[in-house]
């Protein structure tokens, strides 16, 4: 059975005790992601304060909380794209600090606006994260990536025309034309209509079925948790457990608890 681990004791930012514990993850082969002490800093900004995480593989796990909370800096982090602070980290059994490039070759993240390349066509976009990933696909395979998100008809239009709803199903194409050991979701949801909301829960039960650990970042708790097993909630850049059940019959919204995302 999949699950998560939250060391509650460990929770808030405390780097001496992480120091003097001298706790290092166990690249334990069953784990997505395991995190101790985990922290991250923007100059005074302490975003992500001493967290302590192990997700299981083949988990799919909701992360509510508000805008600010470091829902996306977490997601970063996971990815690669920002290194820690403090504390240390495995995904998918890689040290975070020290091999990145293997964990970018098994983690695909999907951002709140979309990392695509705006003159590049749709199916140049999914061309290119083929090549980068290292993948040879028969041409009618990228076109059937689009049309799996409706974007067939727009296949070879320029993404700088397109519409942030738009984007997001590019990179949801990207997502599909790749083995991923995990899968990253950050607002999924945002700027989809009720059409595109339905694939992203799709292709979240579809991940599911392969096995991919899905992390799936919102600030709406019942959109997110709905589509995952588990929650997690993350505020002031600490995490905290949430009952999941009366999450997803939840309309929680974080809307009016924070500012802009972190």
């Amino acid at each position: 059975m999949s699950s998560i681990r939250l060391n509650n004791w460990h929770v808030g930012w405390n780097s001496s005790r992480a120091q003097e514990a001298a706790i290092t993850p166990t690249s334990d082969p069953g784990s997505a992601v395991e995190l101790v002490g985990f922290s991250k800093r923007f100059g005074w900004n302490r975003v992500l304060r001493g967290i302590d995480l192990r997700v299981d593989r083949g988990t799919t796990l909701a992360l509510v909380g508000p805008n600010g909370a470091g829902k996306t800096t977490l997601l970063k982090c996971l990815a690669t794209l920002l290194q820690p602070s403090d504390g240390a980290g495995t995904v998918c059994g890689f040290d975070l600090r020290k091999e990145g490039d293997a964990i970018r070759e098994r983690v695909g993240l999907v951002t709140v606006r979309g990392y695509v390349y705006d003159d590049l066509t749709a199916e140049e976009n999914l061309r290119f994260s083929a090549r980068m990933s290292g993948l040879k696909l028969e041409p009618d395979e990228y076109r059937a990536a689009l049309a799996r998100v409706g974007l067939e008809r727009v296949a070879d239009q320029r993404v700088r025309t397109f519409s942030t709803g738009m984007r997001k199903r590019v990179v949801l194409a990207q997502l599909r034309i790749r083995p991923l050991e995990l899968a990253l979701l950050d607002e999924p949801y945002a700027g989809l209509d009720t059409q595109g909301m339905a694939l992203v829960d799709e292709f979240v039960r579809e991940f599911r079925e392969t096995g991919t650990t899905v992390i799936i970042a919102s600030h709406q708790a019942g959109e997110a948790t709905r589509a995952a097993e588990q929650t997690l909630i993350l505020k002031n850049g600490k995490l905290s457990p949430m009952d999941h059940d009366e999450a997803a019959r939840s309309h929680l919204s974080f809307d009016s608890l924070g500012a802009s995302e972190v």
